[in-house]
């Protein structure tokens, strides 16, 4: 793919990625086919690449969502990343413009709170494509190379990460319990010699919570492991902040199990469970049910 083709279909977006505007580029990402959604891909990447390596970082940048008179305090973190997104969507001229006057960022309001789209549609021209998911870690959202050889040389590089998205807001409670298991899991010696088995580098899981079917897929990719979840979203409903906590430890002694029995390591390690984790009991059981029974009999209509 050329720098030509690459920005032409950027400017599908009409300078601005989000709910509207991205199924334009995904649907013409799907009919070009496999290996051009992967190129497309890479080069998505190096473009975030450069502007990461930019002086974009602690720049107060305002969103068009922001308040008129709202104190914007400098991005970091997921924001930056999507100050990133935008300016790609931005267009050619605006990315170049950018790059080379890193300052003029803040001169304007971007429209960068949906812009992490632009990466949701590069999976979903892939498995439009491919009937199968993305493999690996979205564009934009993985480590850099640079950063990758800092951590190894340090002597602690990661090697284990976790994303989760879904169509609904994830409750709190799942969602900062599962973060919690994981960092408990990535700072485990124990768990760091289970890895070490493996001829990969590093383990990211990902799950997205939706009403599609579920599925279950471990891959290897350029000496990476790839676990990849959809699992549907009704399993939050009716449980209260510790059986969330419980369920978020449960899903993810599956995830490794599977994991461990699709690259022949041994038997995980056990799973550590926060603290608040509270197995359901058979009330609870009932009372989910009962709730489900109801939501079949009572849909909701727009």
């Amino acid at each position: 793919m050329t720098e030509e083709e690459f920005w032409s279909l950027i400017d599908l977006l009409g300078g601005v990625a989000n709910q509207r505007t991205t199924p334009a580029l995904t649907e013409a990402l799907a009919r070009q086919g496999k290996i051009r959604v992967e190129e497309f891909a890479d080069m998505l990447t190096e473009k975030l690449q450069r502007l990461a390596s930019d002086p974009l970082t602690g720049i107060p940048v305002r969103d068009v969502n922001d308040p008129s008179d709202a104190l914007i305090p400098p991005l970091v973190g997921d924001a930056l990343i999507n100050l990133h997104f935008a300016v790609v969507a931005a267009g050619s001229s605006r990315f170049q413009h950018i790059r080379k006057n890193p300052e003029r960022v803040a001169d304007c309001a971007w429209d960068f709170s949906e812009s992490d789209g632009l990466a949701e549609a590069v999976s979903t021209a892939y498995e439009i494509t491919t009937g199968e998911p993305w493999p690996g870690p979205l564009p934009g959202f993985c480590m850099d190379e640079a950063e990758e050889s800092m951590a190894i040389a340090a002597g602690h590089a990661p090697w284990l990460s976790l994303a989760l998205h879904g169509d609904n807001d994830i409750p709190a409670a799942y969602f900062d319990a599962a973060c919690s298991v994981v960092d408990m899991v990535h700072h485990d010696p124990q768990w760091r010699t289970w890895w070490s088995r493996a001829e990969q580098r590093d383990l990211n899981i990902e799950i997205e919570y939706t009403s599609k079917a579920e599925r279950s897929r471990v891959t290897t990719r350029k000496g990476r492991a790839w676990a990849s979840f959809r699992r549907n979203d009704s399993r939050f409903r009716g449980s209260n902040k510790g059986g969330l906590a419980y369920g978020a430890a449960t899903d993810l002694e599956a995830i490794f199990t599977l994991v461990a029995s699709s690259l022949s390591l041994p038997t995980p390690p056990q799973v550590p469970h926060p603290a608040h984790a509270t197995p359901p009991t058979r009330r609870d059981d009932a009372a989910r049910a009962r709730l489900e029974e109801l939501r079949k009999r009572h849909p909701k209509h727009p």
